[in-house]
């Protein structure tokens, strides 16, 4: 295994449950938190099947998903991932490493349609 990525050497103990935390109080209080996937879901046919990539407490994939979408979520925090298994039964929830994802091995051989990286992503899939 390499160099660790950013999201090990730069992650705060606190930080996945207040992300949980933040985004389920903005749900309560009704903000528009479907935005990325409204756009997704505007450029993709009917009953893709979508990778969301980095998918965190799973707010896009949820999303994709209640507009028929088949969504795979992958997250390296499994904190996240058991926030977005309890908030959104339906799709499958993963925690995987995405910069060495074996989908096969996880059990999803198939391919997709498309994959989202939304949000801060990509910075924390850095070496360091």
């Amino acid at each position: 295994m390499g160099e660790p990525t950013r999201w090990v050497t730069a992650h705060d103990a606190g930080h996945s449950q207040w992300y949980i935390e933040r985004f389920r109080r903005m749900a309560a209080e009704g903000a528009d938190l479907a935005g990325e996937a409204r756009l997704l879901d505007a450029m993709l046919t009917r009953r893709s099947r979508v990778l969301d990539a980095g998918c965190g407490p799973g707010r896009v994939g949820a999303q994709l998903a209640t507009r028929g979408h088949d969504v795979v979520g992958v997250d390296a925090d499994r904190e996240l991932i058991e926030a977005a298994q309890a908030d959104h039964p339906g799709p499958v929830w993963l925690v995987a490493d995405l910069t060495n994802l074996d989908l096969v091995a996880a059990g999803e051989p198939e391919p997709f349609d498309a994959a989202v990286v939304a949000g801060n992503v990509m910075p924390f899939l850095a070496r360091g």
